[in-house]
C-alpha cells in the first residue's frame, strides 16, 4: 500500500553467517511523510540469504518547505539539475576509522566537514539555503520523524524533519565492522538525501508519491533512491579530487552499492550500482538526474 501506512518486505532468512561482502549493502528505505520524511539506509546483518526490509511513505503530519514541482518532469528542472553544477573538490583530512564511539563519531564527524565543503558552493550558486546535517551516532536513537526504524529495519537513515543523520554506532559497527569506504558510503548516501531536502526535490517527490497511483508511487521512490546513491558518488568522486580519498577507496566505496538485492522502491541492484558510479565518474549534478531518466534506467 502506497500512501499513509508503513509496509514492510522481507526475504527469507537463513542461519549461517556471511562474509561483509556478501551483505545487502544500499537496500534504502523510505519512511516519508506528505511533504517530509526519514529516509532508511538499511543493510541487514547476513545470517544466510539476504534479509530485505523495505518502507514506502507514510503521514508524520508537518510540512516543509513546498516545491512547484510536483511531477517528475518538473523535479527534472529543479535548480541544482539545470543546468548542472560541478561538485567542489573537498580537501579535508580523513581520520582513521576507530570501534570506539569517539573514534567513529569523529570519522563521520569529519566526513561531514568534507561533504559540508563539497555541496556548499553548490548549494549557494543555486540559491539554497546552506545548512550542516546534524548527526547522532545514539545506539536507540530518537528521530522526530515518526517511529524509529528498529535495528532489524535500518542501518542508518536521515529525517528531514530535525535534519539529522542518523548512524546508530552498534548497528554499523555489526554491519560495516572496520570497513572506512563502507560507512563513508552510508554517510554520503544520507547527505544525498540532506541535499534533496534543502533543494526542495525531497518534498516535490514526496507530494507526487502521496498522490500517485502505487506503481507510479513506486517509480517516483526509485527515482528519489536512486538519485541519493548518485549524488552520495559525486562527493566521493570530489574527495577524490580534493585528495581526501585514494581512487582505491573510492572505487570500493562506489562498489559496495552494488552489494543489494533488487527493490522494487530502491531499484535493480544493476541500477543501485549504475546511479553511484555515475555519480563517481564526475560531471556535474546533471548527471544525477534520475527524473527525465528512462523508466528502464530506474526499475
Amino acid at each position: 500500500m502506497i500512501g499513509n501506512e508503513p509496509r514492510y518486505d522481507y526475504a527469507p532468512v537463513g542461519s549461517s553467517r556471511v562474509s561483509r561482502r556478501d551483505l545487502p549493502l544500499v537496500i534504502l528505505g523510505v519512511l516519508g511523510t506528505f511533504i517530509m520524511g526519514m529516509f532508511w539506509f538499511a543493510a541487514m546483518r547476513g545470517y544466510g540469504a539476504p534479509r530485505v526490509i523495505e518502507g514506502t511513505p507514510y503521514a508524520v503530519g508537518e510540512q516543509s518547505e513546498l516545491s512547484d514541482a510536483d511531477t517528475p518532469v518538473d523535479i527534472a528542472k529543479n535548480s541544482l539539475l539545470v543546468p548542472g553544477r560541478e561538485v567542489a573538490a573537498a580537501q579535508c583530512a580523513m581520520p582513521p576509522l576507530g570501534t570506539t564511539a569517539a573514534q567513529l563519531e569523529a570519522f563521520y564527524r569529519e566526513g561531514l566537514v568534507c561533504l559540508d565543503r563539497a555541496w556548499t558552493p553548490v548549494l549557494r550558486a543555486i540559491g539554497k539555503p546552506v545548512v550542516s546535517p546534524k548527526l547522532s551516532i545514539a545506539d536507540v536513537p530518537k528521530a522526530r520523524c515518526g517511529v524509529t526504524p528498529t535495528e532489524d529495519e535500518a542501518l542508518a537513515f536521515y529525517c528531514n524533519r530535525d535534519r539529522t543523520i542518523y548512524m546508530p554506532r552498534e548497528r554499523l559497527m555489526r554491519s560495516a565492522g572496520d570497513s572506512a569506504p563502507y560507512h563513508l558510503a552510508v554517510l554520503a548516501h544520507e547527505y544525498g538525501h540532506h541535499v534533496q531536502a534543502l533543494t526542495g526535490i525531497l518534498s516535490a517527490s514526496a507530494l507526487r508519491e502521496d498522490t500517485a497511483a502505487e506503481h507510479e508511487a513506486l517509480e517516483i521512490s526509485r527515482r528519489t533512491e536512486l538519485q541519493a546513491n548518485c549524488l552520495g558518488g559525486l562527493f566521493l568522486d570530489a574527495a577524490r579530487r580534493g585528495g581526501a580519498l585514494t581512487s582505491d577507496f573510492v572505487d570500493e566505496a562506489a562498489d559496495s552499492f552494488g552489494d543489494t538485492l533488487s527493490s522494487e522502491t530502491h531499484g535493480s541492484r544493476r541500477n543501485q550500482l549504475a546511479w553511484a558510479k555515475r555519480g563517481t565518474a564526475g560531471g556535474t549534478t546533471a548527471s544525477c538526474d534520475t527524473w527525465s531518466a528512462e523508466s528502464v534506467d530506474v526499475e
